[in-house]
């Protein structure tokens, strides 16, 4: 999605303000490594980092009882206090190992990972405490999280040599604004800054530092116009300060549209006057902190405790100036703070009040993102039903959405019909196994499913259940598109299963419910 003069999105749960630069990374990757002109290099010492090396195998998404091949990635963790470690999620997505290195003596500890929020890209790690724990931090020092960064300062990035010497990188922060991280849909904020960025090997995390204290972590690197992105130390704050006190909530959400009012014929036909302030709300989401405060479409947002909304959307902040107003929420306040909205409705200037909620990942009809766990599915009889999910269709790419997937795609991007009939999830027939009872169903693939067995589906679990429920030994599979209804003969499809298991598919089980 791309910010339009007329339309941007303000925390949307758990995934909202779309990245507003076009160079949002779209899958995991690691640091682009450039081989440009030279640039001058510094030579320093840092005790406190470490090198973080992690296994990743993720479930595959297609084939959801297999998992793909593993991969390694490597990057640079942040002491911090408690012999604790600063890393970035993608660093620790999907791993089945992870292990500490000092970077000059080689020494390793394994690590595991005791808080991760994929959606603001952050991840602390921590060992087993023991002797070898002790002796491996002994020389280390926690960092100290520095927030006072602003445009126009100086920043260092961190990175280690062969022999684990530190390379230090200058850049200048040029920009402050908001954009997604890691996951997709999910706007925070982000300092951007200028330079030419060596590295001496691909890495996940590199620390951004200013006078020996952390400001920052990379999140990309983009080569060719030099420029970097950064995970700013208030968006890390906010993490730490959260994760301390034993019970993470994450980052809250409104659960609102918005549709900015530049246009002067717009701003007329909504009755604002030139010179008025705010922003349209074109959706409430159901549960959502907004609806719960009150707030109605066509109501237009003038202020969120006590800070002004422009036209575009964006408030004035006493550190960094104009800003996108998703930062008041998703930046400055936690779940359960209290929150004054101020709308004009039917002419009228109304506050609404309320207490701010996270929409978690699990509460989507489609899931915006799947990490640490294999997709959810049922297998019957050759046919393969899963839970849409948003990295189920971003495997296929942009280019690939046509037919089927171009039609769950577009029920993704409008969920509001399904949510309204009641539906947690969305289930579909993603894909058709070569077998008797599935003869003549082969091409079909992408359907949602509606009912099985005269049940309603809602759910996988409803699913699994309405297959024990089958009519005149025939399992009856109702489908949102053509042809809308097919059979499976429940014997036959019971003998087909027991060949899939353990067969040329590499089938261990014909469920994943958990």
């Amino acid at each position: 999605m791309k910010l339009s003069q007329i339309s941007l999105f303000l925390v949307l749960g758990a995934a909202t303000l779309p990245a507003q630069t076009p160079d949002a990374p779209k899958k995991q990757r690691a640091v682009a490594v450039t081989e440009g002109p030279a640039v001058a290099l510094q030579v320093v010492q840092n005790n406190s980092l470490v090198r973080v090396n992690a296994t990743s195998q993720p479930f595959s998404l297609h084939l959801p009882w297999q998992k793909e091949s593993p991969s390694s990635r490597r990057g640079l963790g942040v002491v911090l206090a408690g012999n604790r470690v600063l890393v970035t999620g993608q660093m620790v997505a999907d791993s089945t190992y992870i292990e500490l290195e000092l970077p000059e003596k080689g020494q390793k500890i394994p690590a595991k990972v005791v808080a991760v929020d994929y959606e603001a890209n952050l991840a602390l790690l921590e060992s087993v405490p023991s002797d070898r724990q002790k002796a491996f931090f002994a020389g280390l020092k926690p960092m100290a999280v520095d927030t006072s960064a602003r445009i126009g300062d100086t920043v260092d990035i961190l990175q280690t040599g062969r022999v684990g010497e530190l390379i230090k990188s200058e850049l200048k922060i040029g920009k402050v604004l908001t954009r997604r991280y890691n996951v997709e849909g999910s706007g925070f904020l982000v300092y951007e800054a200028n330079n030419i960025v060596r590295s001496e090997a691909n890495s996940f995390t590199l620390p951004v530092v200013k006078n020996g204290k952390l400001v920052g972590l990379l999140l990309s690197y983009d080569s060719k116009n030099q420029v970097t992105t950064i995970l700013p130390a208030p968006i890390i704050e906010h993490f730490l300060k959260d994760v301390a006190d034993g019970s993470y909530g994450g980052f809250p959400s409104l659960g609102m549209e918005l549709q900015s009012t530049l246009d002067e014929q717009y701003r007329e036909y909504l009755g604002l006057k030139p010179d008025a302030p705010g922003v349209l709300i074109s959706l409430v989401m159901k549960g959502g902190s907004a609806e719960k405060s009150g707030m109605k479409k066509g109501d237009i947002l003038i202020a969120i405790n006590g800070f002004a909304i422009d036209s575009r959307g964006d408030y004035k902040d006493p550190q960094f100036g104009a800003l996108s107003s998703s930062h008041l929420v998703r930046g400055r306040a936690y779940v359960g703070d209290k929150v004054e909205i101020k709308v004009i409705r039917d002419g009228k200037e109304v506050t609404l009040t309320g207490e701010l909620t996270r929409r978690k990942p699990d509460d989507y009809l489609v899931l915006p993102y799947l990490f640490d766990k294999g997709p959810r599915y049922v297998l019957m009889g050759g046919l393969l039903f899963q839970e849409l999910s948003s990295p189920y269709l971003d495997a296929f790419g942009e280019e690939q959405r046509g037919g089927a997937i171009l039609r769950l795609s577009h029920v993704a991007s409008h969920p509001e019909k399904y949510e309204e009939d009641g539906r947690k999830k969305l289930v579909f027939l993603s894909l058709v196994l070569p077998t008797p009872s599935a003869q003549g169903y082969e091409k079909l693939g992408g359907q949602v499913v509606n009912k099985v067995n005269g049940k309603a589906i809602n759910d996988l679990n409803d699913l699994a259940d309405a297959f024990k429920s089958a009519k005149d030994a025939v399992h009856v599979i109702e489908l949102n598109d053509f042809p809308h209804i097919i059979y499976l003969d429940t014997f036959n499809a019971e003998r087909d299963n027991m060949r899939l298991l353990e067969g040329a598919y590499r089938i261990g089980s014909l469920k994943r419910l958990e």
